[in-house]
C-alpha cells in the first residue's frame, strides 16, 4: 500500500482515506483484517485471495472468513485489542 490518491488502490481507499469500495460491511472486515495482522500478511492475503476482484459479494466472504480466522487466533493468543 502506498501513499497514493484516493482511487489509486482499494486497500489505500479503505485503510487510509476511509472510502467505500466493497460495501461498509466488508471494508469493515478488511479493516480489522490490517488491525489482525502485519503489514505483510494482509498483503499475501490481499494478493492471492482479492487479486482485484470487483465481486462485492465474494470479497465479502473472503474479508469475514479471514477476519474470522485472525480474530480466532488472537483470542487464541490471549492477544486483546484495546
Amino acid at each position: 500500500m502506498t501513499n497514493s490518491k484516493p482511487g489509486d488502490h482499494p486497500l489505500t481507499d479503505i485503510l487510509v482515506h476511509g472510502r467505500e469500495v466493497y460495501g461498509a460491511e466488508a471494508d469493515d472486515f478488511i479493516r480489522g483484517i490490517s488491525e489482525f495482522s502485519s503489514k505483510y500478511e494482509l498483503y499475501e492475503w490481499w494478493n492471492t485471495q482479492i487479486k482485484g476482484s470487483t465481486d462485492r459479494e465474494e470479497v465479502q466472504r473472503k474479508a469475514q472468513a479471514r477476519f474470522e480466522e485472525l480474530f480466532q487466533r488472537s483470542n487464541m493468543s490471549g492477544w486483546k485489542k484495546t
